[in-house]
């Protein structure tokens, strides 16, 4: 992972396996496809109470009607190994400033949740969260390509000059798809909160 003069880690890069064995981009990749972590159990089995480790799930209903990943903490190579990354730091699914998420377009794995989030997300796109208390829904505002180093859309005010006092989300890619010399970068807004009805004995 690359990081910044401020000292902030950027999205991962995207892993394309090179002919040497080593991965392009910025984590190098040592163990074979078999020794990854196993993908994350289906979501829908996950119920009220997310798994230990798991902040919340997103869905994307653009990017299919199973698309639906977990939330953890980090952006190392094992989160992303894993599902979608919570950039430590940015406000909490919900939370007032930036709800910033990084997620892989390629890897050596397959495991690739943004694989068509450039083709698929569009200002008025919905991006769901549901947390273990609420349900989130923000809106796709607006998308960006930039470089590796733009680190800026990860502040309170995305780096666009939003209001770091309303509730956002920023999510990150690499691009192109086989790559790692951009990043492509969604904007996106919290509509009005839905709180979860107590179920039986909670």
């Amino acid at each position: 992972m690359a990081r910044t003069s401020r000292g902030r880690t950027l999205w991962a890069a995207g892993l394309v396996l090179l002919a040497g064995g080593t991965a392009a981009g910025t984590v190098a990749v040592t163990s074979s496809p078999s020794a990854a972590p196993p993908p994350p159990r289906p979501a829908e089995s996950y119920g009220r109470v997310l798994p230990a480790g798991v902040q919340a799930l997103v869905r994307i209903p653009a990017l299919g009607a199973r698309w639906r990943y977990p939330v953890y903490e980090g952006t190392g190579a094992a989160q992303l190994a894993r599902g979608l990354a919570h950039y430590t730091g940015t406000a909490a699914a919900g939370g007032r400033g930036n709800f910033a998420l990084a997620g892989h377009r390629s890897s050596v794995t397959g495991f690739e949740p943004f694989a068509d989030l450039p083709d698929a997300v569009v200002p008025g796109t919905p991006i769901l969260v549901e947390t273990a208390s609420a349900s989130y829904t923000y809106r796709v505002t607006a998308t960006r390509h930039t470089t590796p180093g733009d680190d800026q859309v990860l502040d309170p005010d995305q780096g666009r000059g939003a209001d770091p006092g309303r509730r956002l989300i920023t999510l990150t890619t690499c691009t192109p798809r086989y790559g790692s010399t951009g990043r492509f970068i969604v904007f996106g807004e919290l509509e009005p909160v839905r709180v979860r009805a107590a179920g039986p004995g909670e």
